[in-house]
Protein backbone atom coordinates (compact mmCIF):
# COMPACT_ATOMS: atom_id res chain seq x y z
CA UNK A 1 0.00 0.00 0.00
CA UNK A 2 1.25 3.35 -0.91
CA UNK A 3 1.21 6.17 2.72
CA UNK A 4 -2.03 7.48 0.95
CA UNK A 5 -4.16 4.50 0.46
CA UNK A 6 -2.50 3.30 3.86
CA UNK A 7 -4.27 6.70 5.47
CA UNK A 8 -7.45 6.59 3.82
CA UNK A 9 -7.75 3.49 5.37
CA UNK A 10 -6.73 4.45 8.63
CA UNK A 11 -9.56 6.98 8.33
CA UNK A 12 -12.22 4.28 6.68
CA UNK A 13 -11.43 2.21 9.90
CA UNK A 14 -11.77 4.45 12.70
CA UNK A 15 -14.62 6.23 10.86
CA UNK A 16 -16.71 2.88 10.96
CA UNK A 17 -15.25 2.38 14.41
CA UNK A 18 -17.21 4.76 15.71
CA UNK A 19 -20.13 4.50 14.06
CA UNK A 20 -20.80 0.90 15.18
CA UNK A 21 -19.75 2.19 18.91
CA UNK A 22 -23.36 3.82 18.51
CA UNK A 23 -25.35 0.53 17.51
CA UNK A 24 -25.70 -1.03 21.31
CA UNK A 25 -25.66 1.90 23.39
CA UNK A 26 -29.08 1.25 24.24
CA UNK A 27 -28.89 -2.08 25.90
CA UNK A 28 -26.70 -1.64 28.85
CA UNK A 29 -29.01 0.65 30.34
CA UNK A 30 -32.55 -0.90 29.32
CA UNK A 31 -34.71 -1.11 32.69
CA UNK A 32 -32.60 2.59 33.93
CA UNK A 33 -34.11 4.13 30.62
CA UNK A 34 -37.39 2.12 31.11
CA UNK A 35 -38.17 3.34 34.92
CA UNK A 36 -37.36 6.83 34.07
CA UNK A 37 -39.80 6.64 30.72
CA UNK A 38 -42.55 4.67 32.90
CA UNK A 39 -42.22 1.29 31.25
CA UNK A 40 -42.75 -1.83 32.71
CA UNK A 41 -41.07 -5.22 31.84
CA UNK A 42 -43.03 -5.91 28.68
CA UNK A 43 -43.26 -2.49 27.03
CA UNK A 44 -39.06 -2.24 28.31
CA UNK A 45 -38.48 -5.72 25.90
CA UNK A 46 -41.43 -4.49 23.04
CA UNK A 47 -40.53 -0.38 22.78
CA UNK A 48 -36.87 -0.15 23.41
CA UNK A 49 -36.13 -3.86 22.75
CA UNK A 50 -37.97 -4.02 19.61
CA UNK A 51 -39.49 -0.82 18.38
CA UNK A 52 -36.54 1.27 18.26
CA UNK A 53 -34.23 -1.65 17.07
CA UNK A 54 -37.01 -2.11 14.40
CA UNK A 55 -36.86 1.71 13.03
CA UNK A 56 -33.11 2.17 13.28
CA UNK A 57 -32.49 -0.79 10.74
CA UNK A 58 -35.46 -0.24 8.77
CA UNK A 59 -34.54 3.33 7.87
CA UNK A 60 -30.87 2.04 7.82
CA UNK A 61 -31.85 -0.55 4.89
CA UNK A 62 -33.55 2.07 2.82
CA UNK A 63 -31.16 4.51 3.00
CA UNK A 64 -28.36 1.83 2.08
CA UNK A 65 -29.90 1.48 -0.47
CA UNK A 66 -29.97 4.70 -1.92
CA UNK A 67 -26.66 5.48 -1.12
CA UNK A 68 -25.66 2.26 -2.58
CA UNK A 69 -27.26 3.51 -6.03
CA UNK A 70 -25.41 6.60 -5.83
CA UNK A 71 -21.95 4.70 -4.94
CA UNK A 72 -22.08 3.63 -7.97
CA UNK A 73 -22.33 6.68 -9.74
CA UNK A 74 -21.37 9.33 -7.86
CA UNK A 75 -17.95 10.28 -6.19
CA UNK A 76 -17.29 8.20 -3.15
CA UNK A 77 -15.46 10.80 -0.87
CA UNK A 78 -18.05 13.36 -0.71
CA UNK A 79 -20.88 10.94 -0.10
CA UNK A 80 -19.11 9.29 2.84
CA UNK A 81 -18.26 12.49 4.98
CA UNK A 82 -21.94 13.22 4.05
CA UNK A 83 -22.93 10.30 5.63
CA UNK A 84 -21.09 9.56 8.56
CA UNK A 85 -21.74 13.47 10.01
CA UNK A 86 -25.81 13.14 8.92
CA UNK A 87 -25.45 9.75 10.81
CA UNK A 88 -23.97 11.29 13.86
CA UNK A 89 -25.51 14.42 14.23
CA UNK A 90 -28.32 12.77 15.80
CA UNK A 91 -26.69 10.46 17.99
CA UNK A 92 -25.21 13.12 19.89
CA UNK A 93 -28.61 15.06 20.18
CA UNK A 94 -29.52 11.88 22.16
CA UNK A 95 -27.71 13.37 24.94
CA UNK A 96 -30.28 15.93 25.42
CA UNK A 97 -33.62 13.77 24.87
CA UNK A 98 -36.23 14.28 27.28
CA UNK A 99 -39.15 11.92 26.08
CA UNK A 100 -39.48 8.46 24.26
CA UNK A 101 -40.84 10.00 21.39
CA UNK A 102 -37.67 12.13 20.75
CA UNK A 103 -35.43 8.98 21.83
CA UNK A 104 -37.86 6.97 19.27
CA UNK A 105 -37.23 9.32 16.33
CA UNK A 106 -33.48 10.44 16.90
CA UNK A 107 -32.34 6.59 17.11
CA UNK A 108 -34.54 6.29 13.74
CA UNK A 109 -32.27 8.97 12.15
CA UNK A 110 -28.80 7.35 13.61
CA UNK A 111 -29.14 4.46 11.41
CA UNK A 112 -28.78 6.56 8.31
CA UNK A 113 -24.84 6.50 9.43
CA UNK A 114 -24.41 2.56 9.46
CA UNK A 115 -26.63 1.80 6.21
CA UNK A 116 -25.13 4.15 4.53
CA UNK A 117 -21.30 4.14 4.98
CA UNK A 118 -21.43 -0.07 4.72
CA UNK A 119 -21.96 0.28 0.75
CA UNK A 120 -19.49 3.28 0.58
CA UNK A 121 -16.46 1.60 2.76
CA UNK A 122 -16.34 -2.08 0.90
CA UNK A 123 -16.94 -0.09 -2.67
CA UNK A 124 -13.84 1.86 -1.88
CA UNK A 125 -12.17 -1.17 -0.14
CA UNK A 126 -12.45 -2.83 -3.48
CA UNK A 127 -10.56 -0.92 -5.12
CA UNK A 128 -8.01 -0.21 -3.12
CA UNK A 129 -7.08 -3.86 -2.64
CA UNK A 130 -6.91 -7.01 -5.49
CA UNK A 131 -8.52 -10.52 -4.58
CA UNK A 132 -5.55 -12.35 -3.58
CA UNK A 133 -5.32 -9.46 -0.60
CA UNK A 134 -8.70 -8.47 -0.10
CA UNK A 135 -9.76 -10.76 2.85
CA UNK A 136 -7.26 -9.26 5.39
CA UNK A 137 -8.15 -5.81 4.18
CA UNK A 138 -12.07 -6.92 4.97
CA UNK A 139 -10.61 -8.22 8.30
CA UNK A 140 -9.46 -4.90 9.33
CA UNK A 141 -12.32 -3.16 8.40
CA UNK A 142 -14.06 -5.90 10.21
CA UNK A 143 -12.11 -5.56 13.50
CA UNK A 144 -12.74 -1.50 13.52
CA UNK A 145 -16.94 -2.38 13.68
CA UNK A 146 -16.65 -4.85 15.91
CA UNK A 147 -14.25 -2.66 17.99
CA UNK A 148 -16.75 -0.13 17.71
CA UNK A 149 -19.47 -2.36 19.10
CA UNK A 150 -16.98 -3.47 22.17
CA UNK A 151 -16.09 -0.36 22.63
CA UNK A 152 -20.06 1.32 22.86
CA UNK A 153 -21.09 -1.58 25.27
CA UNK A 154 -18.18 -0.75 27.16
CA UNK A 155 -19.38 3.22 28.03
CA UNK A 156 -22.32 2.55 28.07
CA UNK A 157 -22.04 -0.21 30.53
CA UNK A 158 -19.53 1.65 33.04
CA UNK A 159 -20.63 5.16 32.40
CA UNK A 160 -24.38 5.17 32.06
CA UNK A 161 -25.25 4.07 35.38
CA UNK A 162 -22.66 6.24 37.02
CA UNK A 163 -23.49 9.50 34.70
CA UNK A 164 -26.57 8.53 33.25
CA UNK A 165 -27.65 6.96 30.04
CA UNK A 166 -27.35 9.58 27.52
CA UNK A 167 -23.89 11.05 28.06
CA UNK A 168 -22.41 7.63 26.02
CA UNK A 169 -24.15 8.79 23.23
CA UNK A 170 -22.38 12.39 23.03
CA UNK A 171 -19.21 9.97 23.91
CA UNK A 172 -19.21 8.09 20.81
CA UNK A 173 -20.70 10.69 18.44
CA UNK A 174 -17.94 13.27 18.91
CA UNK A 175 -14.83 12.05 17.34
CA UNK A 176 -16.30 10.94 13.77
CA UNK A 177 -17.24 15.23 13.54
CA UNK A 178 -13.31 15.46 13.36
CA UNK A 179 -12.38 12.09 11.19
CA UNK A 180 -15.23 13.22 9.10
CA UNK A 181 -13.25 16.49 8.25
CA UNK A 182 -10.04 15.16 7.67
CA UNK A 183 -11.50 12.56 4.92
CA UNK A 184 -13.02 15.53 2.92
CA UNK A 185 -9.51 17.54 3.23
CA UNK A 186 -6.49 14.38 3.03
CA UNK A 187 -8.57 11.58 1.33
CA UNK A 188 -8.22 10.82 -2.50
CA UNK A 189 -10.55 8.54 -3.83
CA UNK A 190 -8.92 5.63 -5.24
CA UNK A 191 -9.08 4.96 -9.73
CA UNK A 192 -12.54 2.49 -9.75
CA UNK A 193 -11.53 -0.91 -11.63
CA UNK A 194 -7.66 -0.19 -11.24
CA UNK A 195 -7.02 -3.88 -9.11
CA UNK A 196 -8.87 -6.18 -11.25
CA UNK A 197 -6.87 -8.47 -13.43
CA UNK A 198 -8.72 -7.90 -16.47
CA UNK A 199 -8.45 -3.69 -16.28
CA UNK A 200 -5.27 -3.59 -14.95
CA UNK A 201 -3.61 -3.38 -18.93
CA UNK A 202 -6.14 -1.08 -20.22
CA UNK A 203 -5.57 1.41 -16.82
CA UNK A 204 -1.72 0.97 -17.46
CA UNK A 205 -1.77 2.33 -20.60
CA UNK A 206 -3.69 5.55 -19.24
CA UNK A 207 -7.56 4.58 -20.02
CA UNK A 208 -10.32 5.02 -17.67
CA UNK A 209 -12.41 2.75 -16.24
CA UNK A 210 -15.76 4.80 -17.24
CA UNK A 211 -18.43 2.10 -16.72
CA UNK A 212 -21.32 2.28 -14.19
CA UNK A 213 -24.58 1.44 -12.66
CA UNK A 214 -27.72 0.75 -14.78
CA UNK A 215 -30.67 -1.76 -14.91
CA UNK A 216 -28.71 -4.16 -16.77
CA UNK A 217 -26.34 -4.05 -14.44
CA UNK A 218 -28.43 -4.33 -11.45
CA UNK A 219 -29.16 -7.69 -13.70
CA UNK A 220 -26.29 -8.82 -13.26
CA UNK A 221 -26.08 -8.68 -9.63
CA UNK A 222 -29.18 -11.14 -9.12
CA UNK A 223 -28.24 -13.32 -11.95
CA UNK A 224 -25.33 -14.22 -9.54
CA UNK A 225 -26.17 -17.30 -7.40
CA UNK A 226 -23.51 -15.93 -4.67
CA UNK A 227 -25.16 -13.01 -4.72
CA UNK A 228 -28.62 -14.21 -3.96
CA UNK A 229 -26.94 -17.09 -1.67
CA UNK A 230 -25.32 -14.46 0.44
CA UNK A 231 -28.55 -12.06 0.55
CA UNK A 232 -31.61 -15.07 1.25
CA UNK A 233 -28.91 -15.96 4.60
CA UNK A 234 -28.65 -12.31 5.70
CA UNK A 235 -32.23 -11.76 7.08
CA UNK A 236 -32.39 -14.80 9.36
CA UNK A 237 -28.10 -14.65 10.22
CA UNK A 238 -28.87 -11.07 11.81
CA UNK A 239 -31.49 -12.12 14.19
CA UNK A 240 -29.65 -13.75 16.46
CA UNK A 241 -27.30 -10.98 17.26
CA UNK A 242 -30.25 -9.30 18.71
CA UNK A 243 -30.26 -11.62 21.68
CA UNK A 244 -26.43 -10.39 22.16
CA UNK A 245 -26.65 -6.57 21.55
CA UNK A 246 -30.30 -5.93 23.13
CA UNK A 247 -31.27 -7.84 25.30
CA UNK A 248 -28.62 -10.30 26.75
CA UNK A 249 -26.77 -7.75 28.76
CA UNK A 250 -30.30 -6.92 31.13
CA UNK A 251 -31.35 -10.78 30.70
CA UNK A 252 -28.00 -11.95 32.91
CA UNK A 253 -28.79 -8.46 35.20
CA UNK A 254 -32.09 -8.96 35.92
CA UNK A 255 -32.64 -12.74 35.45
CA UNK A 256 -29.51 -14.49 36.35
CA UNK A 257 -28.58 -12.58 39.99
CA UNK A 258 -25.54 -11.12 37.99
CA UNK A 259 -24.67 -6.96 38.28
CA UNK A 260 -25.32 -4.94 35.11
CA UNK A 261 -21.42 -4.27 35.09
CA UNK A 262 -20.84 -7.59 35.27
CA UNK A 263 -23.56 -8.63 32.37
CA UNK A 264 -21.75 -6.59 30.07
CA UNK A 265 -18.86 -7.46 31.04
CA UNK A 266 -20.11 -11.07 29.53
CA UNK A 267 -21.36 -9.21 26.73
CA UNK A 268 -18.01 -6.99 26.13
CA UNK A 269 -16.71 -10.81 26.05
CA UNK A 270 -18.65 -11.60 23.04
CA UNK A 271 -17.69 -8.44 21.27
CA UNK A 272 -14.00 -8.62 22.53
CA UNK A 273 -13.96 -12.41 20.73
CA UNK A 274 -16.03 -11.09 17.95
CA UNK A 275 -12.87 -8.37 16.74
CA UNK A 276 -10.45 -11.46 16.70
CA UNK A 277 -12.87 -13.97 15.43
CA UNK A 278 -13.28 -11.25 12.27
CA UNK A 279 -9.95 -10.32 12.04
CA UNK A 280 -9.21 -14.46 12.40
CA UNK A 281 -11.81 -15.23 10.02
CA UNK A 282 -10.47 -12.41 7.36
CA UNK A 283 -6.86 -13.38 7.39
CA UNK A 284 -7.17 -17.58 7.34
CA UNK A 285 -10.25 -17.03 4.92
CA UNK A 286 -7.12 -15.04 2.85
CA UNK A 287 -5.36 -17.51 3.01
CA UNK A 288 -7.77 -20.90 2.38
CA UNK A 289 -8.90 -18.36 -0.93
CA UNK A 290 -5.49 -18.34 -2.46
CA UNK A 291 -5.57 -22.11 -1.80
CA UNK A 292 -8.92 -22.84 -3.51
CA UNK A 293 -11.94 -20.38 -3.28
CA UNK A 294 -14.01 -22.76 -2.60
CA UNK A 295 -12.70 -22.72 0.75
CA UNK A 296 -13.54 -19.20 1.62
CA UNK A 297 -17.18 -20.52 1.64
CA UNK A 298 -16.41 -24.11 3.14
CA UNK A 299 -15.37 -21.36 6.45
CA UNK A 300 -18.16 -19.23 6.49
CA UNK A 301 -20.85 -21.87 6.40
CA UNK A 302 -19.03 -24.36 8.93
CA UNK A 303 -18.01 -21.60 11.76
CA UNK A 304 -21.76 -20.47 11.78
CA UNK A 305 -22.99 -24.00 11.95
CA UNK A 306 -20.44 -24.51 14.96
CA UNK A 307 -21.49 -21.49 17.04
CA UNK A 308 -24.46 -22.36 17.66
CA UNK A 309 -23.57 -24.60 20.72
CA UNK A 310 -21.69 -22.55 22.48
CA UNK A 311 -24.41 -19.75 22.08
CA UNK A 312 -26.88 -22.18 23.26
CA UNK A 313 -24.91 -23.28 26.28
CA UNK A 314 -24.50 -19.32 27.07
CA UNK A 315 -27.75 -18.92 27.14
CA UNK A 316 -28.87 -21.93 29.11
CA UNK A 317 -25.75 -20.85 32.00
CA UNK A 318 -28.13 -21.33 35.25
CA UNK A 319 -26.50 -18.57 36.96
CA UNK A 320 -23.83 -18.58 40.00
CA UNK A 321 -20.11 -18.72 38.42
CA UNK A 322 -18.82 -15.94 36.90
CA UNK A 323 -16.01 -17.49 34.73
CA UNK A 324 -18.35 -19.99 32.77
CA UNK A 325 -20.23 -17.47 31.01
CA UNK A 326 -17.57 -15.68 30.60
CA UNK A 327 -15.65 -18.42 28.49
CA UNK A 328 -18.67 -19.24 26.38
CA UNK A 329 -18.69 -16.00 25.77
CA UNK A 330 -15.58 -15.79 24.30
CA UNK A 331 -16.06 -18.86 22.30
CA UNK A 332 -19.43 -17.61 21.09
CA UNK A 333 -18.00 -14.45 19.67
CA UNK A 334 -14.91 -15.44 18.25
CA UNK A 335 -16.63 -18.54 15.97
CA UNK A 336 -19.87 -16.85 14.73
CA UNK A 337 -17.74 -13.92 13.75
CA UNK A 338 -15.56 -15.61 11.35
CA UNK A 339 -18.00 -15.85 9.14
CA UNK A 340 -18.40 -11.93 8.48
CA UNK A 341 -15.29 -11.13 6.77
CA UNK A 342 -15.79 -14.02 4.19
CA UNK A 343 -19.23 -13.34 2.98
CA UNK A 344 -17.76 -10.00 2.46
CA UNK A 345 -15.09 -10.70 0.32
CA UNK A 346 -16.95 -13.07 -1.33
CA UNK A 347 -19.48 -10.07 -2.75
CA UNK A 348 -16.13 -7.91 -3.43
CA UNK A 349 -14.80 -10.32 -5.79
CA UNK A 350 -17.46 -11.29 -7.65
CA UNK A 351 -19.10 -8.24 -8.49
CA UNK A 352 -18.00 -5.23 -10.47
CA UNK A 353 -16.22 -2.26 -9.73
CA UNK A 354 -19.61 -0.24 -10.69
CA UNK A 355 -21.86 -2.60 -9.17
CA UNK A 356 -20.33 -3.36 -5.65
CA UNK A 357 -21.81 -0.48 -3.68
CA UNK A 358 -25.26 -1.79 -4.75
CA UNK A 359 -24.60 -5.41 -3.78
CA UNK A 360 -23.33 -4.12 -0.28
CA UNK A 361 -26.37 -1.87 -0.18
CA UNK A 362 -28.74 -5.00 -0.91
CA UNK A 363 -26.77 -7.15 1.60
CA UNK A 364 -27.10 -4.26 3.74
CA UNK A 365 -30.83 -4.47 3.34
CA UNK A 366 -31.16 -8.04 4.23
CA UNK A 367 -28.89 -7.65 7.00
CA UNK A 368 -30.79 -4.42 8.24
CA UNK A 369 -33.97 -6.20 7.91
CA UNK A 370 -32.90 -8.94 10.21
CA UNK A 371 -31.60 -6.72 12.63
CA UNK A 372 -34.35 -4.90 12.75
CA UNK A 373 -37.46 -7.58 12.66
CA UNK A 374 -34.96 -9.92 14.92
CA UNK A 375 -35.62 -7.81 18.32
CA UNK A 376 -39.02 -7.65 16.90
CA UNK A 377 -39.63 -10.93 16.49
CA UNK A 378 -37.74 -12.00 19.81
CA UNK A 379 -39.90 -9.46 21.49
CA UNK A 380 -43.10 -11.22 20.35
CA UNK A 381 -41.57 -14.30 21.18
CA UNK A 382 -40.33 -13.35 24.61
CA UNK A 383 -44.44 -11.83 25.35
CA UNK A 384 -45.64 -15.31 24.18
CA UNK A 385 -42.93 -17.74 25.28
CA UNK A 386 -41.07 -16.09 27.94
CA UNK A 387 -36.78 -14.79 27.31
CA UNK A 388 -35.20 -18.12 27.28
CA UNK A 389 -37.12 -19.73 24.96
CA UNK A 390 -37.24 -17.43 22.61
CA UNK A 391 -33.53 -16.71 22.70
CA UNK A 392 -33.29 -20.01 21.66
CA UNK A 393 -35.60 -20.17 19.07
CA UNK A 394 -33.20 -17.03 17.55
CA UNK A 395 -29.98 -19.01 17.65
CA UNK A 396 -31.34 -21.71 15.18
CA UNK A 397 -31.56 -19.14 12.63
CA UNK A 398 -28.16 -19.45 11.94
CA UNK A 399 -28.79 -22.71 10.78
CA UNK A 400 -30.36 -21.92 7.79
CA UNK A 401 -27.76 -19.32 7.58
CA UNK A 402 -24.85 -22.41 7.98
CA UNK A 403 -26.31 -24.57 4.83
CA UNK A 404 -26.95 -21.66 2.46
CA UNK A 405 -23.58 -20.30 2.80
CA UNK A 406 -22.12 -24.13 1.83
CA UNK A 407 -24.13 -24.63 -0.74
CA UNK A 408 -22.73 -21.44 -2.38
CA UNK A 409 -19.18 -23.32 -2.49
CA UNK A 410 -20.46 -24.74 -5.94
CA UNK A 411 -21.15 -21.06 -6.97
CA UNK A 412 -18.48 -18.83 -5.62
CA UNK A 413 -15.47 -20.00 -7.71
CA UNK A 414 -17.41 -19.92 -11.42
CA UNK A 415 -18.97 -16.82 -10.42
CA UNK A 416 -15.56 -15.33 -9.87
CA UNK A 417 -14.31 -16.41 -13.41
CA UNK A 418 -17.59 -15.17 -14.83
CA UNK A 419 -17.24 -11.49 -13.61
CA UNK A 420 -13.00 -11.20 -15.00
CA UNK A 421 -14.67 -12.82 -18.43
CA UNK A 422 -16.87 -9.88 -18.55
CA UNK A 423 -14.87 -7.27 -17.03
CA UNK A 424 -12.36 -8.25 -19.87
CA UNK A 425 -14.97 -8.00 -22.57
CA UNK A 426 -15.91 -4.54 -21.16
CA UNK A 427 -12.73 -3.59 -21.38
Amino acid sequence: MSKRDLWTMTLLGLACLFLFADQNLLAPNLTAIADEFGFDAVERDVKLGGDIALIFWMLGGVVAMAVGVMTDRLPRKPLFVAVVLVGELPCFLTGFVETYEQLYWLRALTGIGIGGALPLAFSLLGDLFGARSRGTAVAVIGFAMGLGIAIGQLIAGFVGPEHGWRLPFMIVAAPNFLIGLLFAFTVREPERGRTEEALKDRLAEGEVYGARIDLSKVGEIFRTPTNLLIFLQGIPGTVPWGVFFVFLNDFYAQEKGYTVQEATLIVMAIGGAAIVGGLVGGILGGWLYNRSPRLLPLLAGGSTLVGIVPTALLLSWPGGSFTVPLILAVLTGFTITITGPCVRTMLLDVNAPETRGTAFALYNLADDLGKGLGPAIIAVLIASFGRLTAFHVANLFWVFCGIALLVSMRYFPRDEAALQERLATRS
